[in-house]
């Protein structure tokens, strides 16, 4: 097995058992306000769904992508993990870190993740690692389900060679789980 995979897994692995720490623990739900804007911490779990282009300022392609949200979180930071695929066949396997902010039903999303990329028939991205950052701006239901629009980057940030990076615009639906 590759040394980078090991490192993916190591991380994938370190990642599930801090998201079982944080269940074990018996935190307070609790948020912090600037102003109108809440800081969201505990809350549901969610399933996230999106569709929409990758490398859409290039050569765009269809894309895709389904996400798990830990909704418990240490202050108002959780924890992430999804995998994002095209039509061209490219992969990125990703986990990381999100936070919710909230003004009335509008929910912002930002999140910072490290992955792991197979290009397949896709863009050249210049290696298997990768950084991801995103922002997700959606509209809360009544019983919490969100629709809204992701704005991504994925990038090496210089590790490799070659840094195309690549955008993508998406459209999201999430899910939430159990409290």
């Amino acid at each position: 097995m590759k040394t980078c995979s090991k490192k993916l897994i190591g991380t994938i692995l370190a990642f599930l058992a801090w998201g079982h720490i944080a269940l074990a623990e018996d935190s307070q739900s609790a948020a912090f306000s600037l102003g109108d804007i809440e800081f969201l911490a505990d809350e549901p779990s969610y399933l996230d769904f999106g569709a929409g282009a990758f490398n859409f300022s290039d050569d765009p392609t269809a894309a895709g992508y389904i996400e798990y949200r830990y909704g418990k979180k240490l202050s108002f930071i959780g924890p992430v993990m999804g995998i994002m695929a095209n039509t061209d066949g490219g992969v990125f396997g990703y986990g990381g870190f999100y936070a919710d902010l909230k003004y009335r039903r509008l929910i912002v999303t930002p999140l910072a993740t490290v992955g792991g990329y197979h290009q397949g028939g896709s863009k050249d991205l210049g290696g298997i690692f990768q950084f991801r950052t995103a922002i997700t701006f959606a509209y809360q239901f009544d019983g919490d389900s969100r629709l809204g629009v992701r704005l991504s980057h994925i990038s090496n940030a210089g590790l490799h060679d070659d840094n195309p990076g690549e955008n993508e615009i998406l459209l999201t639906y999430s899910l939430p789980l159990a409290f």
